[in-house]
């Protein structure tokens, strides 16, 4: 059972990293989906089960999104 956490934990924090890393900006998006890397974070930690898989879909969007902005000067 510990080791659900240390999962949850891990990919919680990878979540914040890598929506830090792709340029995630709170109101990107509509909805749910409308979080800045803390929320995904903190959301990702209280609601894994839901909330992790929804990053995943949306990670991809969120990377268009950014990209799309011109705000991304690493790129």
């Amino acid at each position: 059972m510990d080791y659900i956490w240390v999962v949850v934990l891990g990919t919680s924090i990878w979540v914040l990293f890598d929506a830090k890393a792709i340029g995630v900006k709170p109101g990107l998006l509509d909805g749910v989906a409308r979080s800045g890397p803390w929320g995904w974070f903190v959301g990702s930690l209280l609601l894994w089960i839901i909330v992790f898989p929804l990053y995943l879909a949306k990670r991809s969007t969120l990377k268009k999104e950014f990209a799309g902005s011109g705000t991304n000067a690493r790129r």
